[in-house]
């Protein structure tokens, strides 16, 4: 759940015309309601809240009316993983340990409940979340993640961050409570969508990584609201850490003291920095000492992709009587073939187990092929098409819609000479993944034949 401190520098953000707009209150009135409602959760710090302002001001008019029939978003019928624990926690199921001894409350039963490794984390020390006056570059907030949820955990904050993906809704955002003598119930967090139905996040409830380059105390002072894996690396990990081996990949992480800073300002075509993590944080105080760049190279796919199959589905779901918006569709597919996705300067290797971890999820081929495999020689993974494909967002979508992007998946992958920007997929490639695909997709239409 990252709320944005400071409002983007990149150029003006402009609304989806293919949006359909809910009637609102006057921006100003939307403003204090919202700001009462933070107030009163103490969610938000005040920075984070009047950025949300500042890019709800930017799209007033933008997002779907998701209150309504048919996505209903704040009914209480859920189908997410969140909700689906919670249900196996009140029926005694299952339990959540607390752990005292390294201080970390529910967060390692949690990960360990949800199949999410903690190699995936991730080290954010700008301010952007609603823990903002606690987090800093001594004292990060650390994010894992697996294919449908997402943890935010800040040493020393009251409860954790949670966002988790229903196929119908989108991302439903909670809070768990870090007191032990409290009953083990996720909070449900609606005032998250000031910031998580943006633009940014492409008017749906969705997901958010920003790239913000800080001061020296991680308060952000400019960068980037959407970062996805076609964004150039030069404009990435603003406020993160990041640890692995990335050569002399350009990028804005590990930027978190003054001589870095300074650094970074006299030659910002250079190397991206490297960090030697414990030297900067008490990495007693997390599951891991790193940050991987494999895991964030990852996340930065995942998250976006979501937010695209979430935006597909909506469009279908506000227009039943018509095609499915064609660009939406398209978009999604282009993303789904990693077309624009920008070529890695230099190998990448990560710092912990994650690549091994992600891998081994598969499915896989009689071969023992599969589409998590890495590459990370000149592009992020060998096959290119998304393993999002195996999601419930993605197997969930209305049969028309699924069945458009499959043949158009298939009219690319089955192509002699592919048109651009496809044509970057060698026929090996594109013979690769239909095999994979035939072998470890359930339900696909009858046009796909290896």
């Amino acid at each position: 759940m990252q709320h944005s401190p400071t409002p983007d520098i990149t150029p003006t953000r402009q609304c989806s015309s293919r949006s359909i707009v809910e009637p609102s209150a006057p921006v100003s009135t939307r403003r204090e309601r919202v700001g009462r409602a933070l107030a009163t959760a103490g969610l938000c710090s005040s920075i984070a809240w009047l950025a949300c302002c500042l890019e709800t001001t930017a799209c007033a008019a933008d997002p779907f009316p998701y209150r309504q029939a048919p996505i209903n978003y704040f009914s209480e019928e859920l189908a997410d993983p969140i909700s689906e624990l919670q249900q196996q926690l009140d029926l005694g199921k299952i339990r959540l340990d607390y752990d005292t001894e390294h201080q970390t409350g529910y967060l390692p039963a949690l990960l360990k409940s949800l199949g999410i490794s903690p190699n995936s984390q991730m080290l954010v020390f700008a301010k952007n979340s609603v823990n903002a006056r606690i987090i800093s570059p001594q004292n990060p907030r650390a994010l894992y993640f697996n294919d449908t949820v997402y943890v935010g955990f800040v040493p020393g904050a009251p409860f954790l961050e949670i966002s988790s993906v229903d196929p119908h809704k989108g991302a439903v955002f909670f809070t768990l409570s870090q007191k032990s003598d409290r009953p083990v119930r996720f909070a449900r967090e609606d005032s998250c969508l000031l910031c998580h139905a943006s633009s940014q996040a492409l008017s749906v409830p969705g997901h958010l990584v920003r790239s913000f380059l800080t001061d020296a105390d991680g308060n952000p002072t400019r960068g980037h609201s959407r970062i996805t894996h076609e964004t150039p690396f030069a404009q990435r990990w603003g406020g993160f850490y990041v640890t692995g081996d990335f050569g002399d990949l350009p990028h804005q992480g590990n930027l978190s003291t003054a001589a870095d800073l300074i650094g970074y300002e006299r030659n910002r075509e250079g190397p991206g920095r490297t960090v030697d993590l414990p030297r900067r944080i008490d990495a007693k105080k997390y599951p891991v000492a790193h940050s991987d760049v494999v895991a964030l190279l990852v996340h930065e796919h995942q998250t976006h992709g979501h937010n695209l199959l979430t935006r597909v589905n909506y469009e279908y779901q506000f227009r039943k009587d018509e095609e499915p918006v064609p660009s939406s569709l398209e978009d999604l597919v282009r993303y789904l073939l990693f077309a624009q996705e920008p070529p890695l300067e230099n190998p990448v290797l990560g710092s912990t187990g994650y690549e091994t971890w992600f891998t081994k999820l598969g499915p896989h081929d009689k071969q023992g092929r599969s589409l998590r495999q890495f590459d990370l020689e000149t592009r992020l993974f060998k096959y290119r098409l998304s393993y999002l494909i195996y999601t419930a967002a993605f197997e969930q979508l209305p049969e028309p819609v699924r069945l458009q992007i499959f043949r158009r998946l298939w009219d690319i992958l089955s192509a002699d000479n592919p048109a651009a920007p496809f044509d970057k997929l060698s026929a090996p490639e594109r013979r690769a993944i239909r095999e994979i695909v035939a072998e470890t997709r359930s339900n696909l239409p009858d046009f796909w034949k290896p």
